[in-house]
């Protein structure tokens, strides 16, 4: 499961397994068309469904759908973090949580970022999410709130490592990094 390289392959909605050490196909999924960036978490596959308005999940072990959660609307980008799979719906800037044990929806958080494009991560205790004029919103997972929002120039793309926040500005062309602001 984790051991493969799992990537959407159609916008018909084809999920594809590769073997990395043989490049390999092991497997082709079919999964809802419409469908994006397939994420690993508790031994599952998790898939956006963007024309769906879903969350996808897919079994290693049988390489089949075994779930399909209403989320928000245009769900896109997702992540992985305190037992739960993260996913920033475009069609209302909403971040939908899902439990990565039962595929329940946890809760819709209303982050107020609609709009193609953005990324979604999670780390240092805090999901991060990013996009065209609010570079920064910061949701607690305790709470399931947004605690903090930046609005002006960048968002594109957003992730955390090595203690910080790295955000890119596409049209800036530029990449920075942010000790993590104090809440």
């Amino acid at each position: 499961g984790a051991g493969s390289v799992w990537l959407v392959t159609s916008k018909e909605g084809e999920l594809t397994r590769i073997d990395p050490a043989t490049n390999g196909v092991m497997a082709k999924i079919k999964i809802p068309a419409g469908s994006f960036n397939p994420v690993f978490a508790n031994d599952s596959v998790w898939i956006s469904s963007n024309a769906g308005n879903a969350l996808v999940r897919v079994s290693p072990a049988t390489n089949a759908v075994i779930g399909d959660t209403p989320i928000g609307p245009m769900p896109r980008f997702l992540t992985t973090g305190a037992g739960s799979v993260w996913v920033l719906n475009q069609g209302d800037g909403s971040i939908s949580r899902v439990d990565a044990t039962s595929g329940k929806l946890v809760a819709t958080i209303a982050a107020g970022i609609p709009g193609l494009g953005g990324e979604i991560a999670f780390g240092g205790d805090a999901v991060w999410a990013t996009v065209f004029e609010y570079p920064i919103t910061r949701v607690d997972p305790g709470t399931n709130t947004v605690v903090q929002q930046w609005h002006g120039v960048g968002g594109d793309s957003i992730r955390y490592g090595h203690g910080t926040i790295w955000l890119t500005s596409l049209l800036g062309e530029k990449v920075w990094r942010l000790a993590v602001p104090a809440r």
